[in-house]
């Protein structure tokens, strides 16, 4: 009896991992089977409206992804991760589609993003993401085609032995928009906030710690702006491939569709020529994005896209002023503000205490949506101007490669008319 007991339990093992092991094969961004339209993470095996879902169960990151295994995202040469099997060209001809098409490319999606004047088109790859775009690249050598990186959040919890709290500041309107994961509105913080949301990867809302955080750090009833509007994109989805360059994008073209003018990214990553082209398409147009540097330590320059040029580069500090030990350096640093040790609400229900550069964007942000009326290059200029004469002088004289041009609190300290 034990004999054959232990039998069944052993076939019944070797059955699911076959499963797992089937399922786990199937690259992410391709098509799977033909299943019910289910929110990620969930568990198919619902009776009429017995539902069990398991979304609230599924380990995710702070971003709201689903975790998984590295082994499921391609490379690129310097080791950053890729949607598996994806590529993206940037304004492609008619020619230079029909070369990928000879290369046995196939085209998965179209974006026309008229905001940017961009034009985007993600293609599936026939192999392993980098054979393929370097074949591509030289059957096409006229032609812009780029990875699909994946980006992450620049942020995390950690244990801190003071909490950072605004004062009640005095910014009463305003504009500001975020590039993030998806936020707790439910959450209480949230109940006086005016929140518009376009989820820019899937129909499923799964709120997340680092969106929920950051967004509260701006218009939550104790945030940096408490009145002001605020415009977010999910870029994630609650899925594992969110956060890809395909998504920002998409996510920054909404918000210039909707002309925020300030526009918050607390992620971080490699340089991406698809990204790089829509930073450069908002600046040009008067936007201002700000971004945080990243927390991959002192020796590392400053991540994208705030090392591009026209970003407004944030780094963090603590409340004695002294630099978030694991913030990035470098010459695109432009501005510090609280990071470490803050309070932020988290989905669900209460608050956190989070350090990283993440955290410290939104307050950067806030000032400049209290400057800024609408995306306008003088007023954008203007506005950095203003901040640059404010800000508090650390580390070195001048503008220095660890707090920028110094450190800003929220704009509580004084009331600033709008630049227009």
């Amino acid at each position: 009896m034990k004999n054959r007991r232990r039998k069944s339990w052993v076939l019944a093992a070797l059955a699911l991992t076959a499963l797992a092991a089937k399922a786990d094969a199937l690259p992410l961004g391709l098509p799977g089977p033909n299943l019910p339209n289910l929110p990620a993470g969930s568990v198919i095996g619902r009776a009429g409206d017995a539902v069990d879902s398991t979304l609230a169960t599924v380990r995710r990151d702070l971003a709201g992804r689903p975790v998984v295994s590295s082994a499921r995202f391609d490379r690129d040469p310097n080791g950053a991760r890729v949607v598996r099997h994806e590529v993206l060209a940037v304004a492609p001809t008619d020619q230079s589609l029909a070369i990928a098409q000879a290369q046995g490319f196939e085209v998965l999606r179209t974006d026309t993003l008229g905001a940017l004047g961009l034009t985007v088109v993600v293609l599936r790859a026939p192999s392993d993401s980098t054979d393929a775009l370097k074949t591509l690249r030289a059957a096409d050598p006229s032609g812009t085609y780029e990875y699909d990186h994946i980006y992450d959040p620049s942020g995390d919890i950690a244990n801190a032995s003071a909490a950072q709290t605004h004062a009640a500041p005095a910014l009463k309107s305003g504009t500001v928009g975020i590039v993030d994961g998806g936020i707790d509105r439910k959450h209480s913080v949230f109940a006086d906030a005016n929140i518009v949301t376009f989820n820019a990867v899937s129909k499923t809302d799964v709120p997340s710690a680092h969106g929920t955080a950051v967004a509260s750090l701006l218009v939550g009833n104790r945030g940096a702006a408490p009145d002001a509007k605020l415009y977010a994109a999910d870029v994630f989805g609650g899925e594992p491939n969110g956060g890809s360059a395909a998504a920002i994008v998409r996510g920054l073209a909404w918000l210039a569709q909707n002309e925020v003018p300030v526009i918050n990214v607390s992620l971080s990553g490699p340089q991406n020529a698809v990204v790089g082209a829509a930073v450069k398409a908002l600046v040009a147009r008067g936007f201002v994005i700000v971004a945080a540097v990243g927390n991959d330590g002192p020796a590392v320059p400053v991540t994208y896209p705030a090392a591009y040029d026209g970003v407004v580069a944030v780094t963090s500090v603590d409340n004695a002023h002294r630099i978030q030990i694991d913030a990035n350096r470098g010459p695109a640093v432009m501005f510090a503000a609280f990071g470490v040790g803050v309070r932020a609400a988290k989905p669900g229900g209460g608050y956190a205490t989070l350090t990283g550069t993440s955290f410290a964007a939104p307050i950067v942000a806030a000032n400049l949506a209290s400057l800024i009326a609408r995306p306008n290059v003088a007023a954008a200029a203007a506005a950095r101007k203003r901040l640059e004469d404010l800000a508090l002088d650390l580390g070195a004289p001048g503008r220095d490669p660890v707090y920028g041009y110094g450190f800003l609190a929220a704009p509580g300290s004084e009331t600033q008319t709008a630049v227009r």
